[in-house]
C-alpha cells in the first residue's frame, strides 16, 4: 500500500488553493510515475465502537483523522515493538481513563497479507516520541496513561513490502479507543428486626436490630474494599458487643469479628467525649487487620459463580424513646475499580427508623373503604371481558426501580423485574402439583421452582388465595381470576411500590396492611454457588430451601415504622407444596397527625435478592379502624305516637372517637340526614374485660317522629376524632353494620303506662316463670300473657289484672306458664287499658336445651333485603354471612344481639342475581346454615 496524505486544517471556505505534486527526486517517466488525487471533506463521526473515540481509514481517497508523519516509514524506531515500520499511519487522541483499549476492526485482506497490522503507542511530543506500549493485530491494552495528556498510535504492518495484488482499498481498517467498563457494582442499606422475629411489627424501646450493609459485584473486580459506619452517642442505638460480621445475602454468618482491634479484619471503636462507636470492616480476598480486601464477581459468597453477594452487619439496641426518629442510614463503602482504576466512595443516604408504639393490625373492625384509591383500591383489578382471559395486565406506574415483564411460556420477570398476573405458571397452568425442579418441556413453572399461584383478593380461605387463574373459562365465583403483583426482587434492597396517599382524616388510626405470599419453594443458592437441587447444597435451615426470604419495610414520608419480618415459603413438601403455602397479611395502625391529611407510603424490599426473594403482594389496604356499636333496643317496636328512647354504647381500642351525633335515614340507609347537632369531646371509661374504651349515648325518638309515616325509619350515631373531622363526610364513621330500625304500631291511643323490664326463668318442673315491672299506673291495666313457638304466632295463655294504684310509681307482676316446656318458647306481655288500646313488651325466650341463637321467620325468597329473626339466651354479638353457592362471602356483618328475640334487616340485596345462597349465622356456640333463593 502507497499512500501519500496531507491533512489541512485552517483554510477559508469558498478561497482558491493550488496543489504541487512532484517527485523528491529527478524526472521519472510518466508511464511509472502515474497517480490518482482527489480532495476529501472529513464526514461526520461514524460511531462503529460505542462510547469511544473515533478514529477512520478505510482506503485511497477517504479521510484520515490524525497526523501522517511518513507514508513509507516515519524514520522512527520500532524498539521493542515487533514488526516492520512500512507504510504506517499516525493518530493522536487524549484518553479519559489510565488504560484504554485500542482496537483495530475491519482489516482489510491486503493489510493481512503483509502479517496483519500492529499498533504502537507513543507519549510527548512530535520529534521528542516515547514508546509506551506495543499491540496488534487488534487490540492493544495500554496501562497507566495520563487523563488529558495527548497520545500518538502508530498502526503498520508487520512485513514490509507492497501488499500483494488487489487494491489500495483492501488495506484499510477502523480503529476506535474505548474506556473500560467500570465494574458492576451496587449497594444498599437495609436491618431487620431480630426481636420481632419472622412476626414483624414496629421498633421498640428495647428491640434488637441487625443493621446489614450489602455490596453485589456482578462483572469485573474491585479491590481495596472497606465498609465504615459510626454510631454516635445519644442517637438512639448502642452496638451489641462483638456482633460484627460479613454475613450471606441469607444472614448466615459468613465471617465473624471482635470487636478489638487484633489480627481479624473487623474492629469496633469507642471514642470521642460520648464515646462515640466507629465500625470498620476490611472486605475481600487479602484482607487483613491493617489491609483492604478484593472482591471478584466470582468471588465467595457466590450467585451461580456469576455475581458476589456480602453484607456487612452489626447489631444494635435501640434505647430512644417512643416518638423518636432514629437514623440507620449514612455509612460508607470504599472501594478501587480495577477495571477504570478509579476510587469510588459511596455513603449511604440518611434514612430513618422511628421508634413507634402499635399493636399491630386493627384490633376492632376495619372500615371498608380503603385510601388507596389507585390499582383497584389495591387488589390490581380483574380480567375484563370473556373468555379467552387476559393472563397478564398491562404495567403499573407504582412499581419504581422494577422493569416490568410478561409471564410467557419461554420467560417471565427475572431478578430486578415485575409483572401484574392472574397466575404464576410459565404456561398458563392451573395444576400445582408439578416437581421442583420442573422437568417438563417447556416448563410448567417459571425458572423451574416458582408456585403456580392465583391472586388473594376476595379468596373464601384467605390464608389459602384463590386458584391460578383458568384463562380458557370466564371470569366466575370459582374462577375468580383476579391480578398480583409479582416482584422478582433486585440483588439490591430498594423500593418496590410508592404511592402518596391523600384525603386522610386528622388524628385518625389507620391500618396499612398488604397481603403478601413467598412463591418460590426451591429458589436458594449457597454461599458457594450451589443451587438447593443440588447434592452438596448447604441449607439455611431445616426443611427450608427458599433461600433469602422476602422481608419488606412499610414507610411513610421516608420514615420506617413497620418491618414485615421474614416472610417463610409456608408449603409443607416439595410436590405438593403450592396447594400447602400461604398468604400473610402484614401491616400495622398508624395514627394522622393532628392537621395530617396525605403522606407517601413506599414499600421497601428490605432483603438481599439471588437465590430467593420471589413473591407476591396483593390487597394493599389502608383503611380507619372503626369503632364499634350496640344498640338497646337494637330493633324498638313502639306503638303509634309514644316517645322511644335509643341507647348506643360506642367502643374503641383507640381513646380518639370522642365527638359523634345521632343521624336518622327514611329510605334504608340510602343516605343519613342529622338529627342532632355534634356532641362532645366526651370522655371514655377504659372496660379492662373488654380492652376497650367505651361511652353511651342517648337519643329520644320523639312522639311526633313515631307515627305510621316513620315505621322502618333507621337511626345511628357517627363518630369522629376532631370536631372538624365531624363535619367532613369523609372523615365520620360507624361501624357501618348496626343501626336502629323503628317498627311503629297502631295500637290505638298511646298508653301512659310503660312496661319497664321483662324477664323469665324456667322452674325445676319446666314451667315457665314470668316476671315482668310497670311504671305508675294512672288507667286501669290488664296484662295478657301471650306464647309462641316460632317467635311470630303468638296465642293468649292468660290475664293478669292490673293494681289500679296510680300511688305505687312502680309495679310489679309474676305469671306461670301452666304447660311444661319441652321445646323453645317465646313470650310477651300486652298492655290494655280500659278502652281497648294496648302495647308490647320486648319478646323473651325459655328453652330446657342448650344455650345458643335459633334462626327464625326468615323471609324467603327475599328481594331488595334479608329480613329474619334470631332468638338468644343471652346478650352477644353474631357474624351474619350470605354466600353463594361456591362459598363466597358477598356480604358480611357483625350484629350486636340482646337475649330473646331480635329482628334483623340486611340492605343491599337488590343487585344480586336471581338465584340460590346460603344465609349463614354464627356466633360463639354454634353455627346455623339456610338455603335461601334470591327473586
Amino acid at each position: 500500500m502507497n499512500l501519500w496524505v496531507i491533512f489541512l486544517t485552517g483554510l477559508t471556505v469558498g478561497t482558491t488553493y493550488y496543489i504541487r505534486v512532484f517527485s523528491a527526486s529527478n524526472p521519472i517517466p510518466i508511464t511509472t510515475g502515474g497517480f490518482s488525487i482527489c480532495v476529501t471533506d472529513p464526514p461526520p463521526a461514524n460511531d462503529n465502537c460505542s462510547g469511544a473515540i473515533l478514529l477512520t481509514e478505510t482506503a485511497t481517497c477517504s479521510p484520515i483523522f490524525g497526523t501522517l508523519l511518513s507514508s513509507t516509514n516515519s524514520g522512527i524506531a520500532i524498539g521493542a515493538c515487533s514488526g516492520t515500520p512500512d507504510d504506517d499511519v499516525w493518530y493522536k487522541f487524549v484518553p479519559t481513563s489510565t488504560h484504554p483499549t485500542i482496537k483495530l476492526n475491519n482489516i482489510g485482506q491486503n493489510l493481512w497479507n503483509l502479517g496483519g497490522p500492529r499498533m504502537q503507542l507513543f507519549s510527548g511530543t512530535c520529534g521528542v516520541l516515547v514508546s509506551v506500549a506495543c499491540g496488534g493485530p487488534n487490540t492493544m491494552s495500554p496501562n497507566g496513561l495520563t487523563i488529558g495528556a495527548t497520545y500518538y498510535i502508530r498502526v503498520y504492518s508487520l512485513n514490509s513490502g507492497p501488499a500483494p495484488g488487489g487494491t489500495a482499498a483492501l488495506a484499510g481498517f477502523d480503529i476506535c479507543v474505548t474506556d473500560p467498563a467500570p465494574a458492576d457494582v451496587e449497594l444498599s442499606k437495609s436491618y431487620i428486626n431480630i426481636s420481632k422475629g419472622s412476626g414483624g411489627g414496629t421498633v421498640n424501646p428495647g428491640d434488637t436490630l441487625e443493621m446489614r450493609a450489602t455490596i453485589v459485584v456482578s462483572s469485573q473486580t474491585v479491590d481495596s474494599v472497606v465498609f465504615f459506619d459510626t454510631l454516635y452517642r445519644g442517637k438512639g442505638l448502642r452496638l451489641v458487643p462483638n456482633s460484627i460480621s460479613l454475613r450471606t445475602n441469607e444472614g448466615k454468618v459468613y465471617k465473624s469479628f471482635t470487636d478489638i482491634i487484633d489480627l481479624d479484619e473487623g474492629r469496633a471503636i469507642s471514642f470521642g467525649a460520648g464515646p462515640d462507636t466507629a465500625i470498620r470492616m476490611n472486605i475481600g480476598l487479602g484482607a487483613s487487620n491493617v489491609a483492604k480486601g478484593k472482591l471478584r464477581y466470582t468471588s465467595k459468597p457466590s450467585f451461580y459463580d456469576k455475581v458476589c453477594i456480602l453484607m456487612a452487619t452489626y447489631r444494635v439496641v435501640v434505647y430512644a424513646p417512643y416518638d423518636t426518629k432514629v437514623n440507620f442510614g449514612a455509612g460508607t463503602f470504599s472501594y478501587v475499580d480495577t477495571a477504570t482504576v478509579a476510587t469510588v466512595t459511596a455513603t449511604f443516604k440518611k434514612d430513618s427508623i422511628i421508634v413507634y408504639k402499635s399493636v399491630g393490625l386493627c384490633p376492632n373492625a376495619v372500615a371498608a373503604s380503603n385510601a388507596i384509591g389507585i390499582e383497584f383500591n389495591g387488589t390490581f383489578g380483574a380480567p375484563v371481558g370473556g373468555a379467552p382471559l387476559e393472563r397478564n395486565r398491562a404495567a403499573s406506574s407504582y412499581v419504581p426501580n422494577y422493569t416490568f415483564d410478561l409471564f410467557d411460556t419461554f420467560s417471565g420477570p427475572d431478578d430486578y423485574r415485575y409483572g401484574v398476573t392472574n397466575n404464576t405458571s410459565a404456561r398458563y397452568s392451573t395444576v400445582t402439583t408439578f416437581s421442583k425442579p420442573d422437568g417438563n418441556s417447556p416448563k410448567y413453572r417459571q425458572f423451574d421452582k416458582w408456585d403456580i399461584s392465583g391472586d388473594h383478593t376476595g379468596a373464601t380461605n384467605p390464608l389459602k388465595g384463590n386458584p391460578p387463574c383458568d384463562t380458557t373459562l370466564p371470569v366466575s365465583a370459582t374462577n375468580p381470576c383476579g391480578y398480583m403483583l409479582v416482584i422478582n426482587s433486585a440483588y439490591r434492597t430498594d423500593t418496590a411500590f410508592h404511592y402518596i396517599v391523600s384525603n386522610l382524616c386528622p388524628n385518625t388510626y389507620y391500618e396499612l396492611s398488604a397481603w403478601i405470599k413467598n412463591i418460590c419453594y426451591y429458589c436458594a443458592c449457597d454461599s458457594n454457588g450451589n443451587p438447593a437441587n443440588d447434592p452438596a447444597y448447604i441449607p439455611s435451615g431445616p426443611n427450608d430451601s427458599s433461600g433469602v426470604q422476602p422481608n419488606l419495610a412499610f414507610e411513610i414520608n421516608g420514615t420506617d415504622y413497620y418491618t414485615t419480618g421474614n416472610i417463610k415459603y409456608m408449603g409443607t413438601t416439595n410436590k405438593g407444596s403450592d396447594s400447602s403455602n400461604q398468604w400473610v397479611k402484614k401491616g400495622f395502625v398508624y395514627q394522622t397527625g393532628p392537621s395530617e391529611t396525605s403522606f407517601i407510603l413506599d414499600l421497601r424490599n428490605n432483603a438481599p435478592g439471588g437465590g430467593g426473594n420471589d413473591w407476591a403482594i396483593d390487597d394493599i389496604s389502608l383503611a380507619t379502624c372503626m369503632p364499634e356499636m350496640k344498640f338497646l333496643p337494637n330493633n324498638p317496636t313502639v306503638c303509634r305516637l309514644n316517645a322511644v328512647s335509643l341507647y348506643d354504647t360506642v367502643s374503641s381500642f383507640y381513646n380518639t372517637y370522642v365527638y359523634y351525633k345521632w343521624q336518622r335515614s327514611i329510605n334504608s340507609g340510602a343516605t343519613w340526614n342529622d338529627v342532632t347537632g355534634p356532641q362532645g369531646p366526651i370522655s371514655p371509661t377504659f372496660n379492662a374485660s373488654l380492652n376497650k374504651w367505651q361511652y353511651l349515648t342517648h337519643y329520644v325518638v320523639s312522639a311526633f317522629d313515631a307515627d305510621n309515616s316513620n315505621n322502618g325509619n333507621r337511626y345511628r350515631v357517627v363518630t369522629a376524632t376532631t370536631s372538624g373531622n365531624l363535619s367532613s363526610s369523609n372523615c365520620i364513621f360507624t361501624d357501618g353494620t348496626s343501626f336502629a330500625t323503628l317498627t311503629v304500631l297502631n295500637c290505638g291511643t298511646p298508653l301512659k303506662t310503660d312496661i319497664l323490664s321483662f324477664t323469665g326463668v324456667l322452674t325445676s318442673m319446666n314451667f315457665g316463670q314470668l316476671y315482668w315491672t310497670t311504671s305508675k299506673e294512672d288507667d286501669q291495666q290488664t296484662f295478657y300473657v301471650e306464647r309462641s313457638i316460632d317467635g311470630h304466632d303468638f296465642t293468649r295463655i292468660g290475664t293478669v289484672p292490673g293494681y289500679n294504684n296510680n300511688l305505687n310509681p312502680i309495679n310489679q307482676y309474676s305469671f306461670t306458664d301452666p304447660v311444661t316446656i319441652i321445646r323453645k318458647t317465646f313470650y310477651r306481655i300486652a298492655v290494655v287499658d280500659n278502652s281497648g288500646q294496648l302495647k308490647y313488651s320486648r319478646i323473651i325466650q325459655l328453652s330446657n336445651s342448650q344455650p345458643g341463637i335459633e334462626l327464625y321467620n326468615v323471609i324467603n325468597p327475599f328481594d331488595h333485603e334479608l329480613i329474619f329473626d334470631i332468638s338468644s339466651t343471652s346478650n352477644t354479638n353474631i357474624d351474619i354471612s350470605l354466600l353463594n353457592m361456591a362459598g363466597k362471602k358477598l356480604i358480611k356483618k357483625n350484629q350486636a344481639i340482646s337475649d330473646g328475640l331480635n329482628n334483623i334487616h340486611i340492605p343491599g340485596t337488590e343487585a344480586l342475581p336471581p338465584g340460590m345462597y346460603i344465609l349463614q349465622v354464627k356466633d360463639k356456640e354454634r353455627i346455623l346454615i339456610k338455603k335461601i333463593v334470591k327473586k
